[in-house]
């Protein structure tokens, strides 16, 4: 089986290559190394390693552009990592994450549609259900940033080109990912990065909130599994197996460094989650998922990974 992986070089996107790699897919590892989102040099050297595993043809390609008419060939699925990250920076680019989050699939859908309706599963974020975050998928969507909205508009466009043209997709609404390779803008980056600098730790707001965070393995795990079942045209919740909050996570991040955390607490962003705690009982019926790290052993293996990158 062939499959096109777009954001091939980010965070997630490079651990699934590796991923399916592992169980024998043929990859396209697509990715235009985005300098808006963060440093291109760290995509960049993600994308040349990549490129030395068997059977991954890596193509660095803008996908906002026109695509070639043979894009698509020979390609059995899409999952579309492909996305600009991030709840502040939407609130004042957001000509970026339009472009990025829905333009984009816009451009793979058409493809998808003239190469014979190749399925395609769409990368979403909990963040289209807005700052309370209790229910199934089938709860209200309230996106409260721009970010989410966009994500919200992607997956609505899906859903209208499988109305309409029969386009198959399954949607996959990411909850808080964290480990290892976790982008620079995101909190226990942020976290562990300003302990080991004994920097300032900026607490958003009391520190109270909390999130159903969601360990990268099995996050790939999960899309690996919704690359191999027919697709489900609907959107799926995935998710770890609790919610922890933010103060209790710096903790076991402390522990984990050894060192403490000089923290600071500072005004509330606009667009930030205030809890999430999803249900994945439908990742669980349709894509056997079952969540297999617990955040102590998945804080513990991310802070490690920092700790083993100074020493390189």
């Amino acid at each position: 089986m062939r499959v096109l992986v777009t954001g091939a070089a980010g965070f997630i996107g490079s651990h699934l290559v590796e991923a399916l790699v592992e169980e024998n897919f043929d990859v396209i590892a697509v990715d235009c190394l985005l300098e808006e989102s963060y440093d291109a040099k760290i995509k960049k050297k993600r994308f040349e390693e990549l490129s030395k595993l068997r059977g991954v043809e890596v193509r660095n390609f803008d996908l906002r552009g026109n695509l070639p008419k043979d894009f698509l060939a020979g390609v059995d699925s899409i999952i579309n990592e492909a996305a600009m990250p991030g709840l502040m920076k939407s609130w004042t680019h957001l000509d970026v994450y339009l472009s990025c989050n829905v333009l984009v699939l816009e451009h793979l859908a058409r493809a998808a549609i003239l190469a014979g309706n190749i399925p395609i599963i769409q990368i979403s974020t909990s963040s289209v259900y807005g700052s309370l975050v209790e229910s199934d998928e089938d709860g209200p969507l309230l996106p409260v940033s721009p970010y989410g909205v966009s994500k919200l508009a992607a997956e609505n466009l899906l859903t209208a080109y499988n109305k309409n043209f029969g386009l198959p997709f399954t949607t996959l609404r990411y909850f808080s990912v964290y480990g290892p390779r976790q982008r620079p803008d995101m909190a226990y980056n942020i976290i562990c990065e300003s302990i080991l600098d004994e920097r300032e730790v900026n607490i958003f707001g009391d520190g109270m909130q909390t999130r159903s965070n969601t360990y990268v393995s099995d996050i790939v795990q999960a899309t690996i599994s919704a690359a191999k079942v027919p697709s489900l045209n609907a959107p799926i919740n995935i998710t770890g197996n609790n919610s922890i909050g933010l103060l209790e996570a710096l903790t076991i991040i402390e522990d984990a460094l050894g060192k403490k955390a000089k923290i600071k607490f500072v005004q509330p962003r606009p667009g930030d989650q205030l809890h999430t705690n999803a249900n994945f009982s439908k990742a669980s019926k349709y894509l056997g998922y079952k969540p297999l790290v617990d955040m102590p052993s998945g804080l513990k293996a991310q802070a490690e990974w920092h700790l083993a990158e100074r020493k390189l």
